[in-house]
């Protein structure tokens, strides 16, 4: 939710204080949350890698002593495994433009704040300010969100694809001559 730019200028000075707190914790929680995702993209991507090694050394090295049902197992699942690192590479680990938890000088104290006569400026620039912090924390959030929905795709699919091929090839060589 889209909140208007002066939606804070009617707080008192003890409520605005009390949000300014509220809204950094918030933030940082958020942010601690986004880097703990990322992490887990980053165990998850190092797991999916080294299981595609090792299919390809498996496939390489012994293509001819399996049999050719497990192989296209094998390169399903190293395809399966290619497009959730694709995944967690592309949505969450590749750097992205975040917007600022915080806004730049020149862009508070602007020239209708140099011009201004009011006496209670750093009030109104800590009331913009706040309104700056609570966008900065509804992007964080849609972007945990992006990272937990991805992240959490890519470990159903390399959990799930596994498992799927592996019943899928049983039958088959069960009932296949």
């Amino acid at each position: 939710m889209n909140l208007p730019d002066d939606y804070f200028l009617d707080v008192d000075d003890e409520m605005l204080e009390y949000l300014e707190k509220q809204a950094l914790q918030s933030y940082d929680d958020v942010k601690k949350s986004n880097e703990n995702n990322r992490e887990k993209a980053y165990h998850l991507l190092n797991y999916l890698l080294l299981g595609i090694g090792s299919i390809s050394l498996l496939l390489i090295n012994s293509i001819d002593k399996i049999h050719p049902i497990i192989i296209v197992n094998a390169i399903l699942l190293m395809a399966g495994w290619t497009i959730s690192a694709f995944m967690l590479t592309h949505y969450v680990l590749l750097s992205k433009i975040r917007q600022m938890g915080t806004n730049i000088p020149q862009n508070l104290y602007n020239e209708s704040f140099k011009n201004s006569q009011d006496k209670n400026k750093l009030g109104i620039l800590r009331r913009y300010e706040l309104h700056n912090i609570n966008q900065a924390i509804l992007s964080l959030l849609n972007t945990n969100a992006i990272y937990r929905k991805y992240t959490d795709r890519a470990i159903m699919t390399a959990i799930s694809l596994p498992i799927l091929l592996m019943v899928i090839s049983s039958s088959l060589l069960h009932y296949l001559p």
